[in-house]
């Protein structure tokens, strides 16, 4: 096959462009982010059971979670956390089981508890570890508590509306609580009680289930929400509705204010209390594309925010894939231009041309294949693709020196390339089965840290099997004429 490809043009040169062309019209669709895709292994299980403590969640919720999701044959261990007015059990799944049916298993033992109190909301079951950190950002400025977490809050719906951003969450305050005082004597003057009270603010800040959406591929729960969430909201909240259309407000008989648990779980940025907004994608999403759709929101949002208001970019995840991806195709222009450099010194112009050319042929090909194993531009891949640049210029270099000295034995241009390849065939693909040693047994690591570090040997195999059929199969006749052109150029 080496003397076929070595004799015929055509072939070589289609089979050269066949791979640069689908690997550059590989490349727009490749997805970047910043670490592989691992295995879910995690469902969470997720009730809310309004105005019950600790206690009775425990005994109301886990409990029952617990004895039905027990008995699923896939589970390897389970955890449930009772905290006031929720709770959440996360079920997790054996390594090597199928994600799919542990869900629908889940799913069907948690719809299977028929004895849940009436004031339980129908259960929220999701499945784990589908989104991934990207960014934080930072909100300073606002000096009361309760506004800078009102402004983070609308800034989050902002953000959430204006990009593709798949969820984010406000960080840096602990449970938000409205308190509710009314003096005794008050209660007395209007013939109230605290329960009354209390169910006026259940009727007129309610944020309760409608039902459920059947889909094919996923159920849609719909909620009535009309739920008060500031001090403020409450003032006008009517406790006594009057025959003649006067109206006792709640805010005429009590004092109304908003606390949160822990006054000491806050962050601060440059000594200033600071909202926080941890903003992740999905997993199908680009890193990339989303960073630049948040950094152009934040543009937008500093132009129209008021003085004093300060916002900033924390937490950057996504920029080290870029950092990387540059370094990537800085290291092998370098590693080109020097490989280049060195071979015209010794083998001519057009020689060096077609031996430095093994670079992009190979990263092309390999970057083609990478979809076909559901592998992305990622941190780990990367790294694959950097110990290739190192090695995949060895075996093109090795045959163009074997060649070149078979013609100063007085070869023809086709027969020392023929030759000259074949005679380094068996030491070039010894050493590509000991790289395929060393770094394969990378593949058989077990675990999260397995399913990461596995994406590594299978890029550097990719595309150190492309470098060999370009340096057996495309090179052979390139050398052969670049030879067979300074012959003529001599005589």
């Amino acid at each position: 096959m080496i003397a076929w490809f070595a004799r015929h043009q055509t072939a070589a040169n289609l089979l050269m462009a066949a791979i640069m062309i689908l690997g550059l019209t590989a490349l727009p669709g490749l997805q970047r982010e910043t670490l592989p895709e691992i295995q879910n292994d995690q469902v969470q299980v997720q009730l809310i059971y309004r105005g019950a403590t600790a206690e009775e969640v425990e005994d109301a919720v886990c409990r029952r979670l617990e004895d039905a999701i027990e008995g699923i044959t896939d589970l390897d261990e389970l955890r449930c956390e009772s905290r006031e007015g929720i709770g959440t059990a996360t079920a997790v799944m054996r390594e090597g089981a199928d994600m799919m049916r542990f869900l629908d298993d889940v799913k069907s033992e948690v719809d299977a508890i028929d004895d849940f109190p009436d004031q339980i909301e129908p259960p929220v079951i999701t499945e784990l570890g589908r989104t991934e950190p990207v960014i934080s950002l930072a909100v300073t400025g606002v000096e009361d508590v309760v506004d800078l977490k009102a402004y983070a809050e609308d800034l989050k719906d902002r953000l959430l509306a204006g990009t593709d951003v798949a969820e984010v969450t406000v960080v840096g305050f602990s449970d938000h609580h409205i308190r509710i005082e009314i003096p005794a004597w008050r209660l007395r003057e209007y013939g109230l009680s605290a329960q009354d009270i209390a169910d006026a603010v259940g009727r007129q800040s309610l944020s309760s289930p409608a039902g459920r959406l059947q889909g094919d591929a996923e159920d849609l729960l719909l909620r009535f929400d009309d739920q008060r969430k500031r001090a403020g909201d409450f003032r006008d909240l009517v406790v006594i509705s009057g025959e003649s259309g006067a109206n006792i407000r709640l805010g005429e008989i009590a004092v109304i204010s908003d606390r949160f648990d822990l006054d000491e779980e806050k962050i601060l940025i440059d000594g200033r209390r600071a909202a926080v907004l941890d903003i992740a994608k999905t997993r199908d999403q680009d890193v990339l594309d989303l960073l630049a759709q948040v950094k152009d929101f934040v543009q937008g949002e500093q132009d129209a925010t008021p003085s004093g208001i300060g916002l900033y970019l924390t937490q950057d995840r996504a920029s080290v894939v870029q950092d990387r991806l540059d370094m990537l195709v800085r290291n092998g222009a370098q590693g080109l231009i020097l490989v280049f450099l060195v071979l015209w010194l010794f083998f001519g112009l057009r020689y060096s041309f077609w031996v430095a050319m093994g670079l992009p042929v190979s990263f092309l090909g390999a970057l083609f294949l990478l979809p076909l194993f559901d592998i992305t531009i990622n941190m780990i891949s990367m790294v694959g693709l950097l110990i290739g640049v190192g090695l995949l210029m060895d075996d093109a270099i090795v045959i163009a020196e074997n060649v070149a000295t078979h013609m100063s034995r007085g070869d023809s241009p086709a027969q020392a390339a023929i030759e000259g390849s074949r005679e380094v065939l068996p030491g070039i693909l010894s050493s590509f089965a000991t790289t395929l040693l060393v770094f394969g047994s990378l593949a058989f690591i077990s675990g999260e840290i397995g399913q990461i570090l596995r994406i590594m040997p299978i890029v550097l195999i990719l595309v150190i099997s492309v470098s060999l059929l370009e340096a057996f199969l495309i090179l052979p006749h390139h050398l052969n004429h670049s030879l067979a052109h300074q012959r003529g150029e001599r005589s």
